[in-house]
């Protein structure tokens, strides 16, 4: 891949991963199942509250876009909430798959309280039909302050 295919490429995932941010904060939920692919699976135990003992986590890894959509709904439709993704790391393996690491911040705010978070999404993408989508995340977290 050439320098300039590889830079629109990277933008391309760029802004992917900015309507991710754009759609969960807004709770656009067709949008955002837009940006999976069908398959896609997720691992959100990282969204877990850090002092939560990893063996009581009841968030296992989800199987599939439309779970995923269901699960971000069920989670996020009745807070308000600010995702922000910064410095990412993507690496393209080849012209239908790519990598990336995303530093994370989100807050989120509820009648019970307040959310903030800082870590990382740990991603794959992959090209289908002319679009890049996600096809893995991973949800890890350095930092959690919580009164919910």
């Amino acid at each position: 891949m050439d320098d300039i295919k590889q830079l629109l490429t990277i933008e391309a995932i760029k802004q992917l991963k900015a309507r991710y941010f754009i759609c969960l904060d807004l709770k656009d939920w067709s949008g955002l199942r837009e940006l999976f692919m069908d398959d896609a699976t997720f691992d959100v135990l990282g969204a877990r509250k850090v002092s939560q003992p990893r063996s009581t986590q009841a968030d296992p890894l989800i199987e599939g876009a439309d779970a995923f959509v269901a699960y971000a709904r069920e989670r996020l439709g009745p807070i308000v909430s600010a995702h922000y993704g910064h410095m990412p790391v993507i690496d393209i393996i080849s012209d239908h798959e790519a990598s990336g690491i995303w530093a994370m911040e989100d807050w989120l705010y509820s009648a019970t309280g307040t959310l903030h978070g800082q870590g990382h999404y740990h991603e794959t993408y992959r090209k289908s039909d002319g679009c890049w989508r996600i096809q893995t995340l991973r949800l890890t977290r350095l930092h959690v302050a919580s009164t919910m």
